[in-house]
């Protein structure tokens, strides 16, 4: 199928790379780039008249009236996994026959990798004491605040066994010298395989873990978070837990009120909201909550598979090539069918 110079829309500022924008043209649409990170409903709305296709590059939350309003949009992709926890308009987009896709595994190592990170980040707290411009430069038992943690021998507990969460484990357990438990909707045997690890119900997970990882997607829209106030109070006195999954995993509020307190849990968190319970949070220091804007999945390596990914498939599905399995709703073609023959009828 021709491109017809067809508009392919893509936000954002660094996350799809140049060979990535090259191809869209390359392949003979019409590129319209709105080059910025944060974006309002209006501007959305906007850059999405006329549009074909649409890289979500960006940190745009688009709703169910952005897919509604663009009636010449036929996909979509999501550089990035969990499409779910940022896009809340997903499942209108797939009900319109729009072929919706994302980049699972494509920034997989990156994610994981910064979670090993963070996991030493806060046995080690040292971010406090890091040299700089006009200050001592020397760490002293006192200068790092909270004992620093040996991990060999403790216990990672993983919610979310999936591809990040495998990756974790296993540099856990085969690098670190840690015992590894994990809890999901169900066991996986292939992840038992690939880490020696145990499979708990959450409340004993909580219970015996030394270090809780985050990994399983967003929670749905009025849906608990996965972490409460329940929850944090199963956990030991001496815990860390890292999220490196969604921000709405964790109550902020509980967790402010459990780190505040005189037990020695500390947290980090890629990624916030704008919310006075997560700047409470912030205020309490990198030792005690370790918050970083949320870029674990942020690499060159990362951006350019992901980003070459989500622009081949969307012009793949515009030019009636793309295979089935490229998109997370495979009978787009079928809904869009049905929908054309349902409004040729009403005309």
């Amino acid at each position: 199928m021709s491109s017809d110079g067809r508009i392919v829309l893509v936000t954002g500022t660094t996350l799809v790379v140049p060979s990535a924008l090259q191809e869209v043209e390359a392949r003979g649409y019409t590129l319209r780039r709105l080059e910025r990170d944060e974006i309002s409903g209006a501007e959305l709305r906007q850059a999405l008249l006329g549009a074909s296709g649409y890289v979500i590059g960006g940190y745009e939350e688009p709703e169910a009236e952005h897919f509604e309003e663009a009636d010449l949009l036929e996909a979509v992709a999501f550089v990035g996994s969990d499409y779910r926890g940022f896009v809340p308009g997903w499942r209108r987009a797939m009900d319109l026959g729009i072929a919706f896709s994302a980049t699972p595994g494509a920034n997989a190592d990156s994610v994981a990798e910064f979670t090993v990170l963070l996991m030493l980040a806060l046995a080690r707290p040292i971010v406090g004491s890091i040299a700089r411009p006009g200050v001592d430069g020397l760490i002293t038992p006192e200068t790092m605040g909270s004992p620093a943690l040996e991990l060999r021998g403790l216990t990672l507990g993983v919610i979310g066994p999936g591809r990040i969460g495998t990756r974790v484990a296993t540099v856990a357990s085969a690098g670190l010298g840690m015992r590894v438990v994990y809890s999901g909707p169900r066991r996986k045997p292939e992840f038992e395989s690939a880490t020696s690890a145990q499979y708990l119900e959450k409340p004993e997970l909580l219970a015996m873990s030394d270090v809780v990882s985050l990994h399983r997607p967003a929670p749905a829209r009025g849906e608990r978070p996965e972490i409460g106030r329940t929850d944090l109070e199963q956990m030991k006195d001496s815990a860390l837990l890292i999220n490196c999954g969604h921000p709405d995993l964790v109550d902020p509020a509980a967790l402010y009120q459990v780190l505040s307190g005189n037990r020695g849990i500390r947290a980090a968190s890629d990624g916030m909201r704008r919310s006075s319970a997560w700047q409470d949070l912030v205020s309490l220091g990198s030792e005690r909550f370790l918050c970083l804007p949320q870029t674990g999945f942020h690499t060159a390596a990362a951006d350019l598979r992901a980003s070459s990914l989500a622009v081949q498939t969307v012009c793949a599905v515009l030019e009636g090539t793309a295979a089935e399995s490229a998109v997370e709703n495979p009978d787009y073609r079928e809904v869009r069918q049905r929908m054309g023959r349902m409004i040729r009828d009403r005309g």
